[in-house]
């Protein structure tokens, strides 16, 4: 007899988090502070999500540069000099160093990211001229780094656009091209700011389109940016369509191109914007909101915006906005010209920028060799060797809240919904089984649940929360768990089976769901299915916490305890865990599955890293793959707790038996 329905068959009861899906066409409000303190709150949030989609959190090992510079070229009063850097083992950074004649002190330093431009940084047009921009700016007697994005010209490693299978097996360890993109401006800048002729404390960055979104992204990660020009770029209504601007979980809790920005305050922001393309509103929305950020700091002077009826561009006119706002806030220029003109002058020709005539371009082979090289370096102490405790509570401090972080945990767990009474009820030898739905206040989510009360509770008994892969029927009648639950039965302990999201009867709300994942870009947007399965698990936890359990017994079969393990160290610890690891493993393969993808898991440390957080809470492992016993017997060796972790192989009702009273 199969177990009754719990969930009612109405499109009402759907979880909404299947239906809440955003993209980067989704328009966002620009949410303005009102005091510093508010601020303060929401830039340390954002800067902190920013790093951690960049892969960044935790901060990947520095290299030392090691950099070329060469073939100096003499070219309208500067000198273009070719530069290649190994930002870090397996990725470059090439470009162009722009040094004016005659220097006789040190020099404001400009960093020039180029954007979609068709040429990249060799591009000129009326509508936008790289080359232009730099020897105008090195004329004017700043020292300009022009560098190439993912791709582009000489940088002929990685493809700019990346297949998604490649792109999906990258972002579990936090590897993206907005994670490179990102990581190799951060480098330009340490390039930059470590040349004789520059002043460190006097750096400008400027890009329009894709190379604006480097700009603001660059300068909210680091303070050493003082200036901003990012040109025909900030909206509310469109966040960037490229994949070098849309890293994995970056929008994650509403974090816009405003947010941004507004985190960067009260560093000099020019923002030029036009009428034919998402900048339209600038003007009357978002540069209005950012005014009353530099209010609070009394710096509205440091906000400029110009808006013109034009297409989306980085044209002279703009251009000579940006030199006469460099000159004012670097070069300390008090003359209040709001534009400088630009000098009739050609551009240098490519065969004087490009590194070589014809530079080959990458392909999605280059890129998969050059990834293997670059992924372990993001993730190259996911788990350590322990020797002491020290060093395990040094990787807590430090992994805990990028477990959090990347998992999204809502830190605001309390006052959860349980709906009873009208579900179907049922009785089971020596106890009696309630159907339940479980949500979170306000947020639509939707866990069907079988709460299993015995006829005689044991005084003191711990409560059980069942957790299988293909939900809590699992548990009952002749399935493959039953005689779990019939043991507990036995032993009077109360339990709660739950089914996870994608799971159960909540398997067939993916049919109706507006999630499509095979979007490039749908994981900066919206959460993992599995960091959802995850939350469902810390709900459960959270209302048997609010009903009084004090001893809690977490119980996971399969993929389930993949979840358990992640959401074990994100709550309250429990009596003992259980979790049954047989054919699940810690692999690239096994995390690229759609109920167990999960982004930067590897940053983390996958399995064995949530497993090392909860170290050295009671940990019973059965039929765990040789690698997760291996660190989990090092992690509790170190913790002083051996004892408290218990492997077995043989008999799973054995090994729950020492869990219960």
């Amino acid at each position: 007899m199969p177990t009754p329905a719990i969930l009612p068959q109405k499109s009402c009861w759907t979880d909404r988090r299947l239906i809440d899906v955003q993209h980067n066409q989704f328009a966002w409000r620009a949410d303005v502070p009102s005091t510093m303190n508010e601020w303060r709150e929401r830039a340390e949030f954002t800067r902190a999500q920013v790093a951690l989609a960049a892969g960044l959190s935790p901060w990947p090992e520095t290299p030392p540069l090691e950099t070329k510079i060469w073939n100096p070229c003499q070219y309208e009063g500067c000198v273009i000099s070719r530069v290649e850097i190994q930002s870090m083992p397996g990725l470059k950074l090439t470009g162009n160093l722009f040094v004016p004649n005659q220097l006789d002190h040190k020099a404001a330093g400009v960093l020039c990211p180029h954007g979609h431009w068709p040429e990249g940084r060799l591009h000129h047009d009326q509508r936008g001229s790289v080359p232009m921009r730099c020897l105008m700016l090195a004329r004017l007697g700043f020292v300009v780094f022009c560098y190439d994005m993912l791709g582009y010209n000489d940088n002929n490693q990685i493809v700019h656009e990346w297949p998604m299978a490649l792109a999906r097996q990258a972002a579990l360890y936090g590897v993206s091209p907005f994670g490179l993109q990102t990581w190799n401006s951060l480098r330009a800048l340490d390039f930059l700011c470590g040349l004789p002729e520059v002043d460190a404390d006097r750096i400008g960055c400027t890009g329009a389109s894709g190379g604006a979104s480097q700009t603001w992204t660059l300068a909210v990660l680091d303070s050493r940016v003082k200036v901003l020009a990012p040109c025909c770029m900030l909206s509310s209504h469109y966040q960037g369509g490229c994949g070098c601007e849309e890293g994995p979980l970056l929008r994650l809790n509403g974090v816009t191109s405003f947010d941004i920005l507004a985190a960067c305050a009260p560093r000099p922001l020019i923002l030029p914007s036009v009428t034919q393309d998402w900048t339209n509103l600038t003007p009357r929305y978002e540069y209005k909101a950012l005014a009353k950020v530099y209010r609070l700091f009394q710096k509205e002077d440091a906000l400029f915006n110009f808006h013109v009826d034009a297409p989306h561009n980085y044209n002279q006119y703009t251009r000579e906005h940006v030199y006469a706002w460099f000159m004012r806030w670097l070069n300390g220029d008090s003359s209040g010209r709001l534009t400088i003109p630009e000098d009739p002058i050609s551009p240098p020709p490519a065969e004087i920028l490009l590194h070589s005539g014809s530079p080959v371009k990458p392909t999605h082979k280059t890129t998969a060799r050059q990834l293997e090289q670059i992924c372990p370096r993001y993730c190259a102490d996911a788990l350590p060797s322990f020797k002491n405790r020290q060093e395990l509570a040094d990787f807590h401090k430090k992994r805990l809240p990028v477990l959090s972080e990347t998992l999204n945990n809502d830190l605001e767990l309390k006052d959860i919904v349980v709906r009873s009474g009208i579900f179907a009820q049922w009785r089971l030898p020596r106890a009696r089984a309630i159907g339940q739905i479980l949500s979170r206040r306000e947020v639509g989510d939707v866990i069907p649940a079988v709460r299993v009360l015995p006829d005689e509770v044991l005084p003191g008994a711990p409560a059980f929360l069942l957790l299988a892969p293909k939900g809590k029927d699992a548990f009952f009648n002749n399935s493959p768990y039953a005689p779990v639950l019939d043991l507990l039965c036995r032993h009077r302990c109360p339990c709660l089976a739950i089914d996870l999201l994608g799971s159960g009867e909540t398997a067939a709300m993916q049919a109706n769901s507006l999630r499509d994942e095979n979007l490039p870009d749908f994981f900066a947007f919206n959460p993992s299915l599995f960091s959802m399965r995850v939350q469902d698990i810390l709900t459960s936890l959270a209302l048997l916490r609010e009903e009084g359990h004090k001893d809690i017994v977490v119980i996971a079969m399969g993929e389930a305890a993949r979840a358990a393990a992640c959401a074990l160290p994100l709550a309250a610890p429990v009596k003992a865990a259980v979790l049954n690891l047989g054919g699940v493993y810690d692999t690239p393969q096994a995390w690229l599955n759609t109920l167990s993808f999960q982004p930067m898991a590897f940053k983390f440390g996958g399995i064995k890293g949530a497993l090392a957080l909860q170290a050295p809470q009671k940990l019973l492992l059965f039929q765990a793959p040789q690698d997760v016993q291996t660190a989990m017997k090092s992690c509790y060796a170190a913790a002083g707790r051996p004892r408290s972790l218990i492997i077995s192989d043989d008999n799973l009702l054995a090994l729950l038996e020492q869990v219960l009273p």
